[in-house]
């Protein structure tokens, strides 16, 4: 017989005002809050078992041409398709809540709204800060990249989109220590990357030591961040990077993780969506823009781009090497990534948006202020405001990448969903009794995956000089 006793029924009523209070304004606030999240469409139907399937027109028909009279019919042929499979990935959330905490609020059940306020309510936001970075990501999760070492427990981290005086240039180069801020989870594992040009041995190796940061430093536009850790018992290297515990894995010598992901477990994102380049590729680089990646290749969505050449975005650098050199924005070359994202999405089609940050925007503003142009503004569906670029809106996002400008066509964009933020009640409570203290616990989870139809309907200028926010 279950426990019916004064604390079953407290617990009855925190599971009521979990589920009724707080459910849909906290699958509101996850699903549109951030930008990505609101103007990217959800996509449960082609969702089967733990992966979606998306099918890719890649070719048209060869059964059409001009003949002579009397001359043979073209021959018969088809139209050209192409099967990609988008895995699951899983996000969770976890509150905690006292047993003295819940015993005081035994009176009264606006109480137990008021409780659980602060829990449900900063648990939400942390999660929806971490999905929307994992939009801006590649799935392997890099938070910042390594410098040096200054001393046994503090650490620079990169803050410079190239020209990095050690460590290379790379993916998270920018990021400085803003991920790392102590007033998050307070830890960051760590992660080595050996790159391929060692041979064989093109692997991702996660430490098992978590680095508590106990302090972060924010240097100037021009300087480099630092961390203060407690374990100075890790060594790194060019290439190395930093992930959440948890969030990745060490992959194997043949390339794959031990669940056939290569290690990778957050969601993708627009990194590694709009790019011309396999996953690995992004991540397994010391920083020169030329490494080949992992010892096997992780294409997005199982498509390697040395096999599906149609599999690309549109991606302008400065030079021809991501990273090796940085120029200033034009309208010249905005309107050209416009042109070639619109000649392959079609006219009307795409692009429909451009994401960037305020730092880029303050360049685009530049010009057009140098042009005694005043560009006008347009208010989208959800309240987001944006600038008007031929007809299309320019916005910006908090987690978006410095140096960068992304052309999207949002209709090529889906997040496929196996289930909707909700509550862990396989045993019929939210609450469970956490072993061996006296406090309870609830989680929150979702099951989704960041995936695309088409690869070459969006574009990326890439390598923008840009005057950094903390200048």
């Amino acid at each position: 017989m279950a426990y019916g006793g004064t604390t079953a029924a407290i617990l009855s009523n925190y599971d009521e005002a979990l589920k009724t209070f707080y459910l849909d304004a906290i699958r509101e606030q996850l699903n549109h809050n951030t930008l990505l999240a609101d103007v990217i469409d959800t996509n449960e139907k082609d969702v089967s078992g733990k992966n979606a399937t998306v099918n890719h027109h890649y070719g048209r028909t060869k059964g059409t041409g001009a003949r002579a009279d009397g001359g043979a019919l073209p021959e018969a042929d088809y139209q050209k398709f192409q099967t990609s499979i988008v895995p699951m990935r899983y996000n969770y959330g976890r509150i905690t809540i006292s047993g003295p905490t819940i015993a005081a609020t035994r009176d009264s059940k606006g109480a137990y709204a008021r409780a659980i306020e602060t829990e449900v309510s900063g648990c939400v936001n942390d999660l929806q800060r971490e999905i929307n970075r994992q939009l801006w990501g590649a799935g392997y999760g890099t938070l910042g990249r390594w410098r040096s070492d200054t001393s046994s427990t503090i650490y620079t981290i990169q803050r410079l989109y190239r020209g990095n005086t050690a460590g290379g240039d790379a993916f998270g180069s920018a990021f400085g220590a803003k991920y790392l801020d102590e007033s998050q989870d307070g830890t960051a594992a760590l992660v080595v990357v050996v790159p391929t040009s060692y041979g064989t041995s093109g692997i991702l190796t996660v430490s098992g030591t978590d680095l508590v940061v106990t302090n972060v430093t924010e240097a100037a536009a021009d300087g480099y961040d630092s961390i203060t850790i407690t374990d100075p018992s890790v060594s790194e290297l060019g290439g190395t990077y930093y992930v959440r515990p948890g969030n990745s894995r060490t992959t194997t010598i043949s390339g794959t993780g031990s669940s056939g992901s290569y290690g990778r477990l957050e969601m993708m994102g627009l990194r590694g969506i709009v790019t011309n380049e396999n996953i690995d590729d992004i991540i397994a680089d010391e920083g020169d823009g030329t490494t080949t990646g992992l010892y096997g290749t992780d294409g997005l969505q199982g498509l390697a781009v040395g096999s599906y050449n149609w599999w690309k975005a549109n991606v302008k650098t400065a030079t021809g090497t991501r990273y090796a050199a940085q120029t200033a924005l034009t309208l010249i070359r905005m309107q050209t990534m416009f042109d070639l994202v619109e000649k392959k999405a079609g006219v009307g089609y795409g692009p429909d948006m451009i994401l960037t940050t305020r730092a880029i925007r303050r360049e685009y503003l530049e010009i057009m202020n140098a042009d005694r142009r005043k560009p006008l503004t347009m208010e989208l569906d959800g309240g987001w405001k944006a600038l008007d670029y031929n007809g299309i809106p320019l916005m910006v996002d908090n987690d978006a990448i410095d140096g960068e400008m992304y052309f999207l066509t949002s209709k090529d964009l889906q997040i496929y969903r196996m289930a909707d933020y909700d509550w862990m009640t396989k045993d019929g409570s939210i609450l469970h009794l956490i072993t061996g203290f006296d406090a309870y616990e609830a989680a929150l989870f979702r099951y989704a995956e960041f995936g695309c139809t088409r690869r070459n309907s969006h574009g990326v200028l890439c390598d923008i000089a840009y005057v950094d926010d903390a200048a």
